[in-house]
């Protein structure tokens, strides 16, 4: 974990939200000490408070704000005075929502580290992908072993989060419900040597998502899924293995392990269906 990114997720949030509240402190109120101001407002000094806290909650403001709706609807159907409340300070409010949403998405440009393949699947083949969008910020490395198996370790942000808990299965099921996952997959192809890759002719085929599997040392969730190829009639080509792996400060790594099939010969990952000896390998060798 990177402490700038770190820093970059938590305070770029605060750092909105209490310039907002001070605008409003001093559009106001200005007579009134800002403290007193915070105080008379509970969505306020709830909101400041979370900001402060969000480290602790795990998906940070993706549960949030969302569990924070839900609660003040609740608190506005059963309280008139909650009512009248909303009704004065609806634009302060909503100017403070929007602040966290903002900083939300400037939290995604926060750096990530860069990623880490283990010693023995030797020099990685490529150490950036071209095609990666701005944000959020990610990076990659790419390694190609001598028996045709492709591992891919991408670090990526997930914006509004500090927690660990929970990031990287959502960020699997991101990837899988996206279609981002089937671009990843395509982007790794495409790097490989050898004559101009056909990509375009493959696709995946989801087998198993929101499973975990306890590796050596640590509890990780996976997709288990086949790569099929449409090139001269449609069959499977290869197995895919994607594992997840959340750090505090917003950051989730994943690897990718793409076993070819070769005919004659077990299925990929036949003795190994949860590619252990590659993720323990991989988790041994990432800091």
């Amino acid at each position: 974990m990177e402490v700038g990114s770190l820093l970059t997720a938590w305070v770029v949030p605060l750092i909105l939200v209490a310039g907002a509240v001070g605008i409003d402190w001093k559009r106001c109120h200005p007579d009134v000490h800002i403290a007193d101001f915070v105080r008379a407002d509970r969505f306020t000094a709830a909101l400041l408070i979370c900001c402060f806290g969000i480290w602790l909650v795990p998906l940070g403001w993706w549960l949030a704000l969302p569990a924070g709706g839900i609660g003040l609807g609740i608190r506005a159907i059963a309280s008139e005075d909650s009512r009248a409340m909303w009704k004065d300070r609806y634009p302060a409010r909503s100017t403070l929502v929007i602040a966290v949403i903002i900083g939300m998405f400037l939290s995604g440009f926060g750096p990530v580290t860069d990623p880490v393949g283990a010693p023995e699947w030797g020099t990685p083949l490529s150490t950036e992908n071209p095609d990666a969008p701005d944000w959020p910020a990610s990076s990659q490395h790419l390694y190609l072993r001598n028996d045709g198996t492709i591992l891919v370790v991408n670090h990526v942000r997930m914006p509004g989060t500090l927690n660990p808990v929970g990031s990287a299965a959502a960020v699997l099921r991101i990837l899988e419900e996206s279609g981002m996952d089937e671009a990843r997959l395509k982007q790794a192809i495409e790097e490989l040597p050898g004559p101009e890759s056909q990509a375009d002719y493959f696709s995946l085929e989801t087998k198993s998502s929101g499973q975990t599997h306890a590796y050596a040392s640590a509890t990780l969730p996976y997709t288990f899924k086949h790569v099929k190829v449409d090139l001269f009639g449609e069959r499977t080509g290869a197995h895919m293995i994607t594992v997840a792996e959340g750090q505090w400060g917003g950051e989730v790594r994943l690897l990718t392990i793409i076993k070819p099939v070769i005919p004659g010969m077990n299925p990929p990952f036949d003795h190994d269906p949860w590619a252990a000896t590659e993720v323990d390998a991989w988790l041994a060798a990432t800091p």
